[in-house]
């Protein structure tokens, strides 16, 4: 069976896909891009992109819709999601980039969290773009992959914060006390102590989360992949040795992994 992220993934159009990637072959420019996700006729479409900072991107959505009718005939109705990716930073790849950050993360989890109160969407899904280096033929390449993150429902958005930060209460996160802060080591934390990138696996396990490479076809085929951790990076050499300096923000902090405020 399909999980629910991949079916979202499969609504793009070709051509959508080829402009995703486009936008993504600029990444040494180190500038974010945003995009919104329109849907017609049960297929996704992006609109125009536009460009941030390193680590920043702010649009206003009025104008930026007015331009999506103008040049695509996108119209606002037909808006859905957003797509946003992350470039290099420094000229380098930070693996914590790869991921989505608070800052994408809190508002859609208090808005689909709270729905049944505030009126607000029931169920959001997000994706994120972002140059990742593998190895192909025995040397380097760098691939655009999509991270793509479906918030389903409160219920298993609440089960998904509830298993993978255990000491937290859901309902105890505020826009305030949730969004990572810069701190003078260089790590990010937040007043709850919610480990963000724990709670995107954990919906990853429940089928909300998953990775495509869009690079690499096979028959007109882009190559779906599960919902890696952290620890898959590494080989278990490294994971052996970041294990005696234990997981979780300790663990981050050392490796001193770029995590946006």
């Amino acid at each position: 069976m399909t999980k629910p992220w991949l079916k979202e993934w499969n609504k793009f159009t070709p051509q959508a896909i080829e402009e995703i990637k486009s936008h993504n072959d600029d990444t040494h420019l180190e500038k974010e891009w945003m995009s919104y996700v329109y849907e017609k006729n049960g297929r996704y479409y992006i609109g125009e992109a536009s460009l941030g900072q390193e680590s920043a991107i702010s649009v206003i959505p009025a104008e930026k819709g007015v331009k999506d009718y103008a040049s695509k005939g996108l119209k606002p109705a037909q808006r859905k999601w957003t797509i946003h990716g992350h470039p290099l930073k420094d000229g380098k790849i930070y693996n914590g980039r790869q991921y989505f950050s608070s800052v994408d993360l809190i508002d859609e989890f208090l808005e689909v969290r709270d729905s049944s109160k505030n009126g607000g969407r029931k169920r959001i899904v997000q994706f994120i773009v972002y140059p990742h280096e593998q190895k192909e033929n025995g040397e380097k390449v760098i691939h655009n992959r999509v991270r793509i993150l479906d918030f389903p429902n409160s219920k298993t958005i609440v089960s998904a914060m509830k298993t993978s930060n255990p000491k937290i209460d859901p309902y105890q996160i505020t826009r305030e006390n949730g969004m990572n802060k810069a701190t003078q080591n260089g790590t990010a934390l937040n007043d709850m102590g919610i480990d963000w990138f724990k709670f995107q696996e954990a919906l990853g396990n429940m089928g909300y989360m998953g990775i495509v490479d869009i690079e690499g076809r096979d028959n007109g085929h882009y190559h779906p992949l599960a919902a890696e951790s952290y620890m898959d990076r590494f080989t278990p050499m490294q994971r052996f040795a970041l294990l005696l300096f234990g997981v979780g923000a300790s663990f981050y902090a050392y490796a001193e992994w770029d995590k946006r405020a």
